[in-house]
């Protein structure tokens, strides 16, 4: 219904502009530009104008996710996206075992019934980027991913995604984000027969 009155709004908005353009002074065959052309035109205009106000609207409360976002860190198996299998800790860190211990724990209250294979950290360090208040950097925010992978007898496998986050003001030291200390991001629910393919990726 919403795609349908998206391309009504469209037609109308092409059609009132014919009689404007009949008005001005006469275009040169080069310069023409048909019904089609210009339909295409303002609808692909239009389609950026609602992707750009929607990432706005992301931005102001807080989404990751944004309008048609690649998924270069996710795979594609039977029509579904999956995360990566991740089995390797990266992260240099002395903390390490502090954060794996935090994921665990949560994973295991969640899903008692399952084996866990692996919980790892697959970077060397924290992630970091701007904060900003007002458009202008007021400090610095830094993320910390854990991978949580577990068997289910079976049937398959699960795939947990916990974050961790920490922000600082310029000049002050970082504190963490109490409800992003971890935060459980994602869940996968893996058929066996599509973790061994993930497991070629």
């Amino acid at each position: 219904m919403m795609k349908r009155l998206f391309y009504m709004v469209l037609v109308m908005a092409a059609m009132t502009a014919v009689p404007v353009a009949a008005q001005t002074e006469k275009k040169t065959e080069a310069q023409k530009e048909n019904f089609g052309d210009r339909f295409v035109r303002l609808g692909k205009k239009a389609v950026k104008e609602m992707e750009k106000a929607a990432n706005n609207l992301g931005d102001a409360i807080g989404f990751e996710d944004r309008v048609n976002a690649k998924t270069a860190d996710s795979v594609k198996v039977d029509g579904a996206w999956y995360m990566p299998l991740y089995t390797v800790n990266l992260y240099k860190g002395g903390d390490l075992e502090l954060y794996r211990d935090a994921c665990r724990k949560a994973f295991a209250a969640r899903y008692p019934g399952v084996t866990i294979q692996s919980v790892v950290v697959p970077q060397q360090e924290w992630l970091s980027d701007t904060y900003k208040k007002n458009n202008k950097v007021t400090g610095y925010v830094q993320t910390l991913y854990c991978y949580v992978l577990a068997k289910d007898g079976d049937d398959g496998y699960v795939n947990a995604r916990f974050m961790f986050q920490r922000q600082k003001e310029v000049g002050k030291q970082y504190e963490h984000i109490a409800n992003r200390w971890p935060l459980w991001e994602k869940t996968d629910v893996i058929p066996a027969s599509t973790y061994e393919v993930l497991k070629t990726k």
